[in-house]
Order: structure tokens, then sequence, then C-alpha cells
């Protein structure tokens, strides 16, 4: 009797270990942090510009940004930085400090939740405001992030 049991606790292992290790384990970092891990590894910026009273900004955080499509994508081609509209945290964007809300102002936001691309210096190369579904934000992070924007629309690189 010992031996199945056995068996299946060790099956029971090997099938945790097998979804474990197909998570993708991406987090936000500080847009200093993020700053300098983009240089140093030739990946985009993505800014997830929020605020904790907005419906919409906690269905990205709850719903989309855990999404396993979501994440590879953010971890194939960005650093990733949150920044709430509300927040006196302090952020340091190419050397000046500033709040998270006034780094939004600079940003010139204007709507939440809004997901701003820097290319690795820090420059604005896009933005896109509004909840987006898990499918069509994994394939917006890939057309940013793979360059595809350079020569083609959205829309053409979705229908290849």
């Amino acid at each position: 009797m010992k031996k199945p049991l056995a068996v299946f606790t060790v099956t029971m292992l090997s099938a945790v270990s097998l979804l474990s290790a197909q998570q993708v384990e991406t987090a936000p970092v500080s847009l200093k942090q993020a700053l300098e891990e983009a240089a140093s590894n030739d990946k985009k910026i993505l800014v997830d510009v929020y605020a904790e009273w907005c419906p919409y900004c906690e269905r990205m955080h709850t719903e989309v940004y855990p999404s396993n499509e979501v994440l590879e994508a953010i971890s194939d081609h960005f650093v990733w930085v949150k920044i709430n509209i509300e927040s006196e945290e302090t952020v340091n964007y190419l050397g000046n400090e500033m709040t998270e809300a006034e780094f939004a102002q600079a940003l010139q936001n204007k709507n939440v939740p809004t997901t701003y691309f820097l290319n690795p210096e820090g420059s604005i190369i896009g933005t896109q405001p509004g909840f987006i579904p898990p499918d069509t934000f994994s394939d917006l992070l890939n057309f940013v992030g793979s360059d595809a924007y350079l020569g083609e629309s959205f829309e053409e690189y979705r229908n290849r």
C-alpha cells in the first residue's frame, strides 16, 4: 500500500515543479533601477500609471498583469515600473528627484490606467490609455518590444 502512495506523491511533486517552472517571474522595480537595467540589458521600460481608487487599474493588476502571456512579454522585452498618480514616494528620473505624482504630471498623464513605453534611455516611444484585455495587451507588448511598431501598424501585426 505504501508504494502507490509514494508514486502518487512523486507524481504530484513533479507536476507542481513543472507548473512552477512555467510561471514567469517578473515584478515592478523602481524607476531608477528600470533605467539602469534597461540600458544594460537593451530592454524598453514599461510604465504602468495607475490610481488606487481606479477600478480599471485594479482589473489591470488582478486580471491582466498576472497573465502568463503578459508576464512573458514583459520579461522578454521590458523592465516594469508602477507609478501611482497620487503617491508622494520619491522617484529618480534621469537624475531628477520628484514624487510619483509629479512624474505622472511630467508624462502629461491624463487618464488611468495608462501604459507608457520608454526606450532604454528613458524617452517616451508610445502610450496606451485604458484597460486592455490580456491577449491584446500581450500582443501590444510584443509589438512594441520587438520594434515591429517601426515598420507596421498594430492591426497589421496582429493579422499576420
